[in-house]
């Protein structure tokens, strides 16, 4: 016997936890990068090397998306073994 309407709405909302913390960090993350790189760029950056400014501001470029991405992957691998889950036991012979 296949399973109510409302169980499966249930599920649907367990599917997608930790969607809201995952899209506050990435926000938080992309605009505490780029606030990074205007006071990096207002107060430190007279104190280095143009190369050594260079390095800071791609390393940031790189770290930044590179901490989202990783977070993105991990809960779309989570997602996907939840689906598969909730996708074999809504099918109804």
């Amino acid at each position: 016997m296949g399973i109510s309407r409302a169980e499966r709405w249930d599920r649907r909302g367990e599917m997608f936890r930790g969607l809201k913390r995952r899209v506050v960090a990435t926000v938080g993350l992309l605009v505490g990068g780029l606030v990074w790189i205007v006071l990096y760029l207002a107060f430190l950056a007279g104190h280095f090397a143009w190369y050594q400014n260079l390095a800071i501001i791609l390393s940031t470029f790189l770290v930044v998306p590179t901490v989202v991405i990783v977070m993105w992957v991990l809960w779309g691998l989570g997602l996907g073994r939840r689906l598969r889950g909730w996708a074999d036991e809504s099918i109804e012979f």
